[in-house]
C-alpha cells in the first residue's frame, strides 16, 4: 500500500461543496477531491496484484469551512499559526472581528472534511461506546445522503449525515465490542439493542427531508444494502477480520508478558472457512445493468442506491463464506485500468480556499486510461 487511504478498514474521505447554504440540494463533489478506485500494488500468490477498491467510502463539507484559527497564549496577530501567517488571506473572514481568542479562519480540503467526520464519529462512541470500528464505518456509509450525478468512485455512497449515524448508532446494542473479545457474539446474532427497532431511513434537516442510501461496501469491491446488515451481526463488524476482494485476513494482538502493553500485530490469510455476512442481505452488484459501462461503476450512487430500495438487489440465502482461503464472488472489478471521468488527481489533496491549492496537480486529459502496465499518477492519499 502506498497510502493509507488505500487500507480497506480505513474511513477514506473526500470532500464536498456546500455553496455557501444550508440546504443540501445543490451540494456537490470538489473538483479537488481524489477519485477511485485505489491504485495499490503488491503481489498475491506470486503474481503482481492490484487492488482496485473502491474509494472514497463517503464525502463531508470541505470546502471554505470557517473554523477556528490556533494561535499563542496571548492570541495577537503576531501568534497566529504558521498556515495563516504565510497565507494571511485565509484570516480575511468576512464579519470576523479578529479580537485576540476570538480568531477564524477558513480553509479546503480533505483535510477539512475528515475532522467533520471524526466529530461525528465522536458522538456516536458517546452514544453508543461498544461499537467497532467496521460497525462505525457501516453506519457512516448507510446513512450517508447520494448526491446526484456523482458515483461511487467520486462521492463514495454519498454525503455525511450526522443525524442518520448517530440515531442508527443509538439502535444498536452497546456491548458488541466487549461480547467479540469474550467471543459470545457470533454471526446472525441479534445487533440491534433489546427493545430497539431499525430507526426510520430518512431524516431531515433545516426543514428538508432526504432519504439515506442505505449502501454499505464490503470486500472493498461488494456493495451490500438491507436491514439484514444491522438487525443481524455481521461477521466484517469483527475489528480483527479484514476482507478485501478474494481474501480475508485474521489479524492477533500479542502483548508484553504481563501486560495489557501491545507488542506486535501480527496479520494471517485465512485459509479455512469463514462466514464475512450472513443471509438476509442484499447484494446491490447484481442489479446493475449488464449494458452499464465498468459493471456499473459510473452510475450515479442515487440510482444505485434506487436498486436495493425497489427490491431489484439480490438476497443473499446464505450470505459471503471464504472457502478453501478464496472468496469466490467478486465485486466490481476493473479489468486493465480506470478512467478518470473529470480528469484530475492531486498529489494531496489539501486547498487553501477556492482556486489556491498547496501542491501541485497532475492534470490528466480527459478519458486517459491508466493500464497496469504504466506508471500511475500520485494515487488517492489525504482524502
Amino acid at each position: 500500500m502506498v497510502s493509507p487511504g488505500h487500507d480497506p478498514p480505513v474511513i477514506t474521505l473526500g470532500a464536498a461543496h456546500l455553496y455557501g447554504s444550508v440546504q443540501r440540494d445543490d451540494d456537490t463533489v470538489t473538483s479537488f477531491s481524489s477519485r477511485g478506485p485505489t491504485r495499490g500494488r503488491g503481489t498475491l500468490d506470486g503474481k503482481p496484484w492490484i487492488d482496485n477498491l473502491l474509494k472514497p467510502d463517503l464525502v463531508a463539507p470541505g470546502n471554505r469551512i470557517v473554523g477556528a484559527l490556533s494561535s499563542d497564549l496571548l492570541g495577537t496577530r503576531g501568534g497566529w499559526n504558521r498556515l495563516v501567517s504565510s497565507y494571511p488571506q485565509l484570516a480575511a473572514i468576512p464579519g470576523a472581528a479578529q479580537a485576540p481568542n476570538q480568531t477564524l479562519m477558513e480553509l479546503s480540503g480533505t483535510s477539512v472534511a475528515a475532522p467533520v467526520v471524526s466529530g461525528t464519529v465522536a458522538l456516536m462512541l458517546q452514544a453508543n461506546p461498544g461499537l467497532t470500528p467496521p460497525l462505525v464505518k457501516a453506519i457512516l456509509q448507510y446513512t450517508a445522503q447520494p448526491l446526484a450525478q456523482s458515483n461511487l468512485l467520486q462521492q463514495g455512497t454519498g454525503l455525511l449525515n450526522v443525524e442518520g449515524a448517530v440515531r442508527l448508532a443509538s439502535a444498536i446494542r452497546q456491548d458488541v465490542g466487549p461480547a467479540l473479545a469474550a467471543g459470545t457474539l457470533r454471526a446472525g446474532d441479534p445487533l440491534l439493542a433489546r427493545g430497539k427497532t431499525m430507526p426510520v431511513a430518512q431524516s431531515t434537516l433545516n426543514g428538508r427531508r432526504f432519504y439515506w442510501g442505505k449502501l454499505v461496501v464490503a470486500g472493498g469491491n461488494h456493495l451490500l444494502s438491507g436491514d439484514a446488515l444491522f438487525t443481524k451481526f455481521q461477521p466484517i463488524y469483527d475489528p480483527t477480520l479484514t476482507w478485501t476482494r478474494q481474501l480475508a485476513l485474521r489479524s492477533t494482538v500479542r502483548y508484553w508478558p504481563y501486560t495489557k502493553i501491545p507488542r506486535s500485530i501480527d496479520e494471517a490469510r485465512i485459509t479455512g472457512t469463514q462466514r464475512l455476512v450472513t443471509g438476509g442481505v442484499l447484494w446491490v452488484n447484481t442489479a446493475v445493468p449488464r449494458a452499464a459501462p465498468s459493471n456499473g461503476l459510473f452510475i450515479a450512487t442515487p440510482t444505485l442506491s434506487g436498486y436495493a430500495a425497489n427490491g431489484s438487489a439480490f438476497v443473499l440465502s446464505e450470505g459471503f463464506v471464504l472457502s478453501e482461503g478464496f472468496v469466490l464472488s467478486e465485486g466490481f472489478v476493473l479489468s486493465e485500468g480506470f478512467v478518470l471521468s473529470e480528469g484530475f488527481v492531486l498529489s494531496e489533496a489539501f486547498v487553501l480556499s477556492e482556486g489556491f491549492v498547496l501542491s501541485e496537480a497532475f492534470v490528466l486529459s480527459e478519458n486517459v486510461v491508466d493500464p497496469a502496465s504504466r506508471a500511475d499518477p500520485t494515487p488517492p492519499g489525504d482524502r
